[in-house]
């Protein structure tokens, strides 16, 4: 059935959804209403289903029993007008007959017309000689393993053919129906289980007769993801004792949920990683738990560990929290080689120049690149150095600054003459590495100016400057990839600068000249906010949680910094048991680099039709009972609306303050990024639940669960 729906997904594009002249309009909240070339008649129209025929081959592997589409698959797809065909004896090992196949409307075929269809659903990877049989250019579904099959990938290629890896479905909500591995995963649990009780010598459950009483057995399970959780629960219903290992709190926690003991070891470390998977642990922690587990052995009957063992050491997982400062590195690495790269070529090609029929375009190109590269790599630097905690987040307000930047630039521009007019080659390093010096200056100047509740758009900003200083370099050295990369990461990037500044009520050219965000609109001393605020702690923000039916939920960077977003979650999906509305109000520029908190919450397991755009929620306030804003400050800071002298004055933000009630839950009273006072923690309906988000947001989790389970 997930095979069958994703191949239905796959070709939705052959569908023909309008005719000349006419628009066809959908249910929904967005629509592509400024691209009419989506429209035009003369787009590619695709193939229509009746036109395509599915191919289904046997599996070959040994031991492999599976089918990559069962004759209810089948049957969903000829509903759909595929033509479908199944090589003889493929369902056998699955118990599906050629006979079923033929009654839901497959046709049975040889492995030679199953291979050759348009479009090809296999289990497993196909080896060499299966890939010879495919139709060329035509598309394989499958699981792949591309990094451990180079020799298939480049067989593959070579056939022009599109392969959809299974194995590489991500982890969020929207792709579940095809998540093949978890599917997998939950059916290894089980089996696990099945297995082993096969095996024992006793039953599972406890049994009391006339001839004496047989204990039940006692299962430890390691490894709470997917497999645990279903060996789990397997064991459990089968009458065992079960125990249940993990790294990461939240997994014990769903071990208890099933009615298992979990365990810990006596040494105090999270092993919570990145899209819900466990991290490396410290050898300390390694050796706790051998001993824990040598201890168990001597206790329980039956152990199953589900934990995947990878064939080569895996790579260090980056925390999304790390992740805008690792971009702003590589945007440094990257203007760096565009430097390097401009002045080394001027110095290959110089001899040639005299004769070099595109001369000009090629000094322009260098000098341009050496200049772009220049101001990428120092601004990088800065704004590594700014997210990172190592320079202080603030601007950098030097005097002069603007006279400042515009003699760098009369600088740079100036140097171009001589370079263009020159052919003198010391002339022509001279000028080269001058505007290098010049550009690596002016990098500083501009991203030190700018404050840090802007450094979303920094990001962006760089990378486009880094978009196109990689564009000089491919077109120096004659790559065309390198210059196609180039261009659409600049454009890019240069688009996505304007869409922020926008979310942002700025304008584009303050953002490039640095200062963005430093001065209020009048340039007036900023409003002065009175008042006290209200503390609640974490039994009084469950009896508010209580009471209200419609919740709003905006986290910020604090969310990210303390990693809350898997306790969120739970707490999110138990109050929608409940029968609680529960969205989140995402702001555009929220966390430090754009749509960063919609990913920490995709990663989660937060469903995408709760996750809602800032221009799509903030109507919904005035109607909504409680709104809980989660380590964010600036996003939601009144002060854009009620203080025209604010340095934020007329940025939009989510308006939580309309709600009926709002509970802010930060670390402390102190400002954010923008080193903004917030006048909302003074409003009568707020009330401030104040520590540590991680820490706040666990027992709120578990408070929820005590109450409602």
């Amino acid at each position: 059935a997930a095979m069958s729906t994703l191949l239905r997904c796959i070709c939705s594009s052959s569908v023909i959804l309008s005719q000349r002249g006419v628009h066809l309009k959908f249910p929904g909240r967005r629509h592509f209403r400024t691209f009419p070339v989506l429209w035009d008649q003369k787009a590619s129209r695709g193939v229509l289903y009746k036109d395509l025929v599915v191919g289904v081959p046997k599996e070959t592997l040994q031991n492999e029993r599976r089918v990559a589409l069962s004759p209810a698959g089948v049957q969903a797809l000829v509903k759909q007008g595929f033509r479908v065909q199944v090589e003889s004896g493929a369902g056998d090992e699955s118990k599906f007959s050629d006979q079923q196949y033929r009654d839901a409307g497959a046709t049975i075929t040889d492995v030679k017309g199953a291979l050759s269809s348009d479009l090809v659903l296999k289990v497993r990877a196909p080896s060499l000689s299966e890939v010879d049989l495919l139709k060329p250019k035509s598309t394989l579904v499958s699981f792949i393993y591309p990094a451990q099959n180079q020799e298939l990938m480049n067989k593959l290629s070579q056939r022009q053919s599109t392969v959809l890896a299974m194995d590489q479905v991500p982890r969020v909500t929207i792709a579940q129906g095809y998540d093949a591995l978890s599917s997998m995963a939950n059916i290894a649990g089980y089996k696990a289980v099945v297995l082993a009780a096969n095996h024992f010598g006793r039953f599972f459950t406890g049994q009391i007769t006339a001839a004496g009483k047989v204990p039940p057995a006692k299962v430890l399970v390691i490894g709470g993801g997917v497999a645990g959780l279903a060996a789990a629960g397997a064991a459990k219903s089968m009458g065992a004792i079960v125990r249940g290992f993990d790294t990461r709190p939240a997994a014990l926690e769903q071990f208890k949920s099933f009615g298992a003991e979990p365990l810990e070891v006596d040494l105090k470390e999270s092993g919570e990683g990145v899209g819900g998977y466990a991290k490396e642990m410290s050898k300390e922690f390694i050796e706790a738990e051998m001993a824990l587990f040598a201890k168990q052995c001597k206790e329980v009957d039956i152990i199953v560990s589900t934990a995947l063992i990878p064939g080569l050491t895996i790579a260090k997982r980056i925390e999304i929290s790390d992740l805008p400062q690792l971009v702003a590195a590589f945007h440094s690495l990257v203007g760096l080689a565009a430097v390097l790269t401009c002045i080394a070529e001027y110095m290959i090609e110089y001899p040639h120049l005299d004769t070099h029929p595109a001369a000009g375009v090629l000094k322009t190109v260098a000098y341009l690149g050496t200049y772009i590269g220049g101001v990428t790599f120092s601004g990088s630097l800065v704004a590594y150095g700014k997210l990172q905690g190592l320079l202080n987040s603030a601007p950098l307000l030097l005097p002069g600054r603007h006279m400042l930047n515009a003699s760098l630039m009369a600088a740079s521009v100036g140097g171009m003459v001589p370079f263009m007019l020159s052919s003198s080659y010391g002339t022509g390093m001279g000028c080269l590495l001058g505007v290098s010096g010049l550009s690596t200056v002016m990098g500083v100047t501009l991203t030190a100016a700018i404050g840090g509740a802007d450094m979303p758009v920094v990001i962006t900003v760089l990378n486009s400057y880094s978009g196109w200083a990689l564009c000089a370099e491919g077109f120096l050295l004659d790559n065309n990839l390198m210059t196609i990369v180039g261009a659409l990461i600049g454009s890019s990037g240069a688009i996505l600068s304007y869409i922020m500044c926008v979310a942002m009520n700025r304008s584009l050219p303050n953002v490039i000249l640095g200062g963005y965000g430093t001065t209020s609109t009048l340039g007036g001393k900023p409003m002065e906010i009175v008042g006290t605020h209200t503390e609640v702690n974490v039994d009084q923000t469950i009896d508010i949680i209580k009471e209200a039916n419609n919740i709003i939920i905006t986290p910020g960077w604090g969310l990210c910094a303390a990693k809350a977003q898997y306790p969120i979650a739970d707490m999110v999906k138990m109050l929608k048991e409940q029968g609680k509305t529960v969205r989140f109000g995402i702001h555009p520029v929220a966390g430090r680099m754009p749509g960063q908190l919609n990913v920490l919450l995709a990663e989660a397991g937060v469903p995408y039709d709760v996750v809602l755009e800032m221009d799509e929620i903030n109507d919904d306030f005035p109607e909504t009972d409680l709104t809980l804003v989660i380590g964010a400050n600036d996003t939601v800071n009144s002060a854009a609306q009620e203080d025209p002298n604010s340095i934020i004055a007329g940025m939009p933000v989510l308006e939580v303050w309309k709600s009926k009630q709002v509970i802010v839950m930060k670390r402390t009273l102190g400002v954010g990024y923008a080193a903004v006072d917030n006048p909302i923690f003074y409003k009568p309906n707020t009330s401030m639940l104040l520590g540590d988000a991680k820490k706040t947001c666990d027992s709120l989790q578990a408070k929820i669960r005590e109450t409602y389970y």
